[in-house]
């Protein structure tokens, strides 16, 4: 039986448990936002693999410099880095993940280009996953399509707001995670929505999945 986005299941009247997408982006108005900044040429744009779920952190491109594209002086605690999976953390917000979640993630240092004239260093990072969810998906009641890439599949193509069905046995236990197809996707428990909402963090908009 499919778990819909309810708080209570009738049959048992206990609690649902789902998990969340945590989209990077409120509105084109409120958002925070930035691009990354090449620091030899002093352009804006994407630096080749920060982009890519499995970053593995190259030193010779750490620090990543970003620079705000956006009009905010006050900043969340989840931003967007300049591109889908970009995500962009605050130390507190970090120290929630690895509260809930140790060990599943890699922060990477950041310098971030205020258009203040700010220059924050060592209060953002980027986060990464250390690993990913394997066959976390259920592909067929999934809005994900596979693209496949020499005979295997390479990466699960989806619109912005994919409706996700998950395997409940694969993500039992975790509270952040994402699935290995779809690794630029930021997915969180309902304890670690609740947890992160009762702390004031924002930045995000929360797309409801399903669990099976």
């Amino acid at each position: 039986m499919l778990l819909e986005a309810r708080r209570l299941d009738k049959r048992s009247g206990r609690r649902v448990v789902m998990p969340w997408i945590l989209h990077e982006s409120i509105s084109d108005e409120e958002d925070v936002t930035w691009a990354m900044l090449d620091t030899k040429t002093g352009r804006q744009g994407f630096i080749e693999g920060v982009s890519s779920p499995r970053f593995s952190g190259d030193p010779k491109l750490l620090p990543i410099h970003f620079v705000q594209t956006s009009d905010q002086t006050e900043f969340t605690h989840f931003m967007r880095g300049g591109g889908l999976g970009v995500h962009l953390v605050s130390r507190a917000f970090r120290d929630l993940i690895e509260e809930m979640d140790p060990g599943h993630s890699h922060y990477y240092p950041v310098i971030l280009h205020c258009n203040d004239g700010r220059v924050l260093e060592d209060a953002y990072f980027l986060h990464k996953f250390a690993d990913f969810i394997e066959d976390g998906i259920i592909v067929d009641e999934s809005s994900v399509e596979p693209v496949m890439r020499r005979g295997k599949i390479g990466f699960y193509s989806s619109n912005a707001w994919p409706k996700l069905v998950w395997r409940s046995d694969k993500i039992k236990g975790r509270h952040v995670f994402a699935d290995r197809f779809l690794g630029d996707r930021f997915c969180v428990s309902d304890a670690f929505l609740a947890a992160a909402e009762g702390r004031g963090f924002g930045g995000f908009s929360k797309i409801e999945s399903f669990i099976k």
